[in-house]
């Protein structure tokens, strides 16, 4: 009994480890064929489905399929489509053959991987007679990265004889094993037996997992593994070098690592290598610049690190990543963090520090340092009337020429809006701070051309210079910005040095913007109304309306300091409105008791005329007050004409629609008008005060008066002579044929009683005025 059991146990066991053996040698040999074919064959077949490959791309598979055959350990590969055509194998008699597909195909086309021992004179065998007697023969799915189902099946012969002699060469060994023992470890044995079959199992399936899992992370990784050799060659890289790079993994294998290293980088590159391999375990971190395959250059983020002296490795192992658009990213923040994105000069933050460090020298090594600050005059006026995109333009433009202005050190920044500060180191050496601001003022002068357009752009400088680090950053720009208004406030297109006396006026002027904010609310401004007379005559023939503001606190306060405040904080909108409003009121009221009609005359700002619905504007105001639109002259001055000579003919043309008269105040002050004085449709020309007051310097000031009279007659316009206060000056303009006038001589300008009183007196006027000692010289009024 006992030997028929250690026999039938025997046979039991043999049979046991011979499967097991049998499976697992299957199982190892497919493993071990499906890592290669998948390692070399599936990057070549890639996502695209077999339906894709054409032509060299079919040549490059079916070449491959030859050298994994020509290795020996493969005996025949094909490459079935799931309709049962071979479209790729080693034996080119095989390519593009059509068979019926079997249920095997299909199996495997769902994802199982079939594998089988068969005789090689078996039908299905056919095309591999001759190759061995017996085979085992693999069905694996063909899934690359990314596919989400099998797009083919490899079909793969190996030889099965060493494996079926592995196997009846064991199944020997334990039979004779087995027989020898004694009934009593037949347990024992079969016991251990069963647990080391199912331990080679369990580990088998491990490793499997884990080849899997290490394929697939190395498949899908974004990052690039290479390891190269002691010698920097390169022995393995992975699929995504062909992302990262444009690279196939086989076209690098045998290159040197540093090939394609940017040559600016490639000396530190070579030392890092050396440093990593002369220390083992050593890591490493660097960012470097490579060569892409279309010629481009990427920046990638290195991690290497030396295992030379591990077995399982031997080489240099690098993780590298493309990190081109971060680093892109991190210089564009650094740039917006510290220059203009408009004009690329530095911004604010970044002028500020080297002013800083500037004045911290300075206090080390005495030297004088100088800011300038530039604001351009009127620039909103072009944002208004041509729009922000063209505006921006223009002051790209600015800046390029105030840059090529300046020294190579000096340091230029735009402040933001059309404000540009420059810091003058040294500013004791070469040329003064004075000379640079008249330069640079020199630089501005030729007109800017776009669109078809001249445009003229003007600025005002201010100046502010220290030789001590007492006076912070924020102090000398403060300054400089002071010195720039008080060179505003006294006429624009000029420089100011920075004063004392200038902070105490900046603060005057910032509590002068509060308090006009607020006057129109108050109730604090009036209109004031100086005749205009007929010179034959002496009949008033209209009236100008002036703008007083009646402070709560400092009591009059004149145009000339107001105006211009009102003018850059944009309160000259509503108050100009506000004027227009109560004059054409006025004149309507006067025009009922008045024999003869009387026009009102009002001045008009750049701001108002820029404003696209000033026309509609005045048309309303013309309708709410009942004046007849012929009777409400327009006043505006050369300068504001000529900022935009387009838009301004525009927009006259729509206010001369309306019936409205328009002159120009302070004729022969401006330039380049009589280049433009056809086009605008002009009705009168208002002859400048100062030319008038030096009508008794002789015949030479005579003649210029002349020759605006003459033109006006050409051109058909009426003129009005300003500032007229002599009798003298009367008597020539008369002699000269002026038409009108305006001046002390016939009135100051009166409330609204006074004038109304003049009105129904109905009384020449000149002659009958005030004594010559009771007028002023050289009066001014204010537009």
């Amino acid at each position: 009994m006992c030997s028929i059991l250690v026999v039938v146990a025997a046979f039991a066991v043999s049979a046991n480890v011979s499967d097991h053996l049998a499976s697992a040698a299957i199982d190892e040999a497919v493993a071990s064929t499906e890592a290669v074919v998948r390692g070399f064959v599936d990057p070549m077949i890639g996502g695209g489905g077999l339906t894709t490959l054409k032509g060299d791309e079919l040549a490059a598979v079916d070449t491959e399929l030859e050298h994994l055959v020509a290795s020996g350990k493969i005996l025949r590969i094909k490459v079935w489509a799931a309709d049962g055509t071979v479209v790729a194998s080693d034996l080119p008699a095989l390519r593009g053959r059509h068979f019926e597909p079997d249920d095997d195909l299909g199996d495997v086309m769902n994802g199982e991987v079939i594998t089988g021992l068969t005789d090689a004179n078996e039908a299905e065998n056919e095309f591999e007679h001759g190759l061995a007697d017996r085979f085992l023969e693999m069905y694996l799915p063909i899934k690359p990265a990314g596919a989400t189902s099998p797009i083919g099946v490899y079909e793969i012969y190996q030889d099965a004889a060493p494996i079926e002699a592995q196997i009846d060469a064991t199944r020997r060994d334990v039979l004779l094993i087995v027989g020898a023992m004694a009934a009593a470890l037949l347990l024992l044995l079969f016991l251990a037996f069963s647990g080391a079959s199912k331990l080679l199992a369990r580990q088998n399936r491990e490793l499997r997992r884990s080849d899997d899992r290490f394929r697939s992370l190395l498949q899908n990784s974004i990052d690039v593994q290479l390891i190269a050799n002691a010698d920097g060659t390169i022995a393995y890289e992975s699929a995504a070098v062909e992302h990262v790079l444009g690279y196939r993994p086989e076209d690098r294998i045998g290159r040197q690592a540093l090939d394609n290293i940017h040559p600016d980088e490639r000396a530190g590159a070579e030392q890092l290598l050396r440093d990593l391999i002369r220390v083992p375990s050593a890591q490493i971190t660097a960012e470097i610049r490579v060569g892409h395959a279309d010629g481009s250059w990427i920046v990638v983020e290195v991690v290497g690190k030396n295992l030379l002296h591990d077995p399982a490795v031997n080489g240099i192992v690098i993780n590298y990543r493309d990190v081109t658009g971060r680093k892109s990213l991190e210089d564009e923040l650094k740039r917006q963090a510290f220059h203009d994105s408009l004009t690329g000069l530095a911004n604010r933050a970044l002028f500020a520090d080297r002013l800083q460090h500037a004045i911290s020298r300075a206090g080390r090594a005495p030297t004088s340092l100088a800011v300038l600050f530039v604001d351009l005059d009127d620039f909103k006026t072009v944002n208004d009337s041509l729009g922000h995109s063209e505006g921006d333009q223009l002051l790209v433009a600015v800046a390029e020429r105030l840059q090529a202005s300046v020294r190579t050190g000096d340091t230029i920044a735009r402040m933001g809006g059309d404000e540009f500060a420059i810091l003058l180191e040294d500013a004791s050496e070469g040329e003064t701070p004075i000379e640079v601001g008249r330069r640079l003022l020199g630089q501005l002068e030729p007109p800017f051309v776009h669109g078809g357009k001249e445009l003229f752009v003007r600025a005002s400088i201010g100046i502010a210079t220290t030789q001590s680090h007492d006076h912070t950053a924020e102090e000398v720009l403060r300054n400089a910005d002071v010195a720039m208004y008080t060179a505003k406030s006294k006429g624009k297109n000029r420089l100011e040095v920075f004063e004392p006396g200038m902070h105490t006026a900046a603060l005057t002027r910032l509590a002068l913007k509060g308090d006009l904010e607020r006057a129109l609310e108050r109730d604090e401004f009036t209109l004031v109304y100086q005749p205009i007379v007929r010179l034959g005559g002496g009949r008033l023939s209209g009236v100008e309306a002036l703008l007083r503001w009646q402070h709560r606190d400092r009591g009059t306060v004149g145009p000339a300091e107001f105006i211009p405040v009102a003018e850059e904080t944009g309160l000259i909108l509503p108050l100009g409105r506000w004027v227009l409003e109560h004059a054409c009121a006025q004149a309507a009221a006067w025009n009922l008791i008045s024999s003869e009609p009387i026009t009102m005359s009002v001045n008009v700002s750049g701001r108002q005329l820029q404003q696209p619905g000033f026309a509609a504007e005045v048309g309303g105001l013309l309708a709410a007050s009942g004046l007849a639109p012929e009777l409400l002259t327009l006043e505006l001055t050369e300068s504001v004409l000529m900022q935009d000579a387009e838009a301004a003919t525009a927009m006259l043309v729509d206010l001369k629609s309306l019936g409205v008269r328009l002159a120009i105040d302070d004729f022969g002050t401006g330039y380049s008008s009589l280049n433009y004085l056809r086009r605008f449709p002009i009705d009168e020309l208002k002859i400048d005060r100062s030319f008038v007051a030096s009508l008794d310097d002789g015949p030479t000031q005579s003649a210029v008066v002349l020759s605006i009279l003459r033109l006006s007659e050409t051109l058909h316009l009426q003129t009005v002579a300003e500032g007229i206060e002599e009798r003298s000056q009367l008597a020539i303009l008369r002699d000269l044929g002026a038409d009108h006038g305006q001046g002390y001589l016939f009135a100051r300008p009166l409330d609204p009683a006074a004038m109304t009183a003049l009105i129904e007196a109905d009384a020449p006027l000149g002659e009958a005025a005030a004594g010559e000692d009771e007028l002023p010289r050289h009066s001014r009024h204010v537009a």
